[in-house]
């Protein structure tokens, strides 16, 4: 099954983008659907798989430090996602939506393969599973970096409400993807999917880093095969990257075992280090 697959890459965050295609197609076969910038979409050029849509003006942007010319930039940046999504579904009948700051060390389970393709599903979503309900209440339950989506009428939605995001008080496309659900059918994907930095970073969920473990030479958490995780691996940020803690963890637990896929990763990261030189 050839995956339909989108994303954004742009000049900051290229090579974490050749990380997540790279660690994905490891797996998976992939369509790929990018929103770039210019300097993205010329190095995107080499692959056959990746229809590109060069609408990015420009990555100077943030949403990490309180400066509101970059975070108008970000949200700007951000929503070419729904270009990418609408072009996904409206060839493939959905698009799985993955930021670039994500390396996969598993498979997407069988089950979710058939979600993305059953009619009566909406969408797919992530919710961010901090266990602090306050912080969800500011930024969203769902995490907007990874979701998939077949219903081109809660995309539209959701790429509407998002745009008036500072009008309704929301946070940027996050929070209005928790509204927008309200009206459609979704399912979620478990905690095992879409493992981010913001589920081990607070005194009452750190002690779910235990849970992370080599079992048949594979990163496992929570006893179960760790898909994916989300976190900024090679992008230089203007503010402190909080998940470091995170790459370091899931990087020495893959150096401990033969799993090949996992090798080929190191070597391919090494590579585009080397390239930045």
């Amino acid at each position: 099954m050839k995956i339909s697959v989108c994303s954004v890459a742009t000049t900051k965050s290229l090579k974490e983008f050749e990380l997540l295609k790279f660690t994905f197609e490891q797996y998976h076969e992939a369509d790929w659907f990018v929103a770039s910038d210019d300097y993205a979409a010329k190095a995107l050029e080499k692959y056959d798989n990746v229809t590109i849509i060069n609408s990015i003006k420009t990555d100077d942007c943030s949403h990490g430090v309180n400066d509101p010319v970059k975070n108008r930039l970000f949200l700007e940046l951000i929503m070419t996602k729904f270009d990418v999504m609408e072009l996904a579904i409206e060839k493939n009948g959905y698009g799985l939506f993955l930021d670039s700051d994500i390396f996969f060390t598993n498979a997407l389970e069988d089950r979710f393969l058939k979600l993305l393709l059953d009619p009566d599903v909406d969408a797919i979503l992530s919710p961010h599973m901090t266990n602090n309900l306050a912080l969800e209440t500011q930024v969203g339950h769902y995490n907007v970096g990874f979701f998939a989506v077949r219903n081109i009428d809660y995309l539209r939605q959701h790429r509407e409400m998002s745009w008036k995001s500072k009008e309704f008080g929301m946070y940027y496309e996050q929070q209005p993807l928790q509204f927008t659900s309200y009206e459609y059918l979704t399912v979620n994907a478990p905690i095992y999917y879409n493992i981010g930095w913001w589920r081990f970073n607070e005194s009452h969920n750190q002690q779910r880093l235990q849970f992370l473990e080599v079992a048949d030479d594979r990163v496992c958490f929570m006893g179960r095969p760790a898909v994916c995780f989300h976190v900024h691996t090679m992008k230089s940020l203007d503010y402190n990257n909080q998940g470091k803690f995170l790459v370091d963890k899931v990087f020495k637990l893959m150096s401990t075992t033969k799993n090949k896929k996992y090798g080929d990763l190191f070597a391919f990261v090494n590579g585009l280090i080397d390239e930045s030189k």
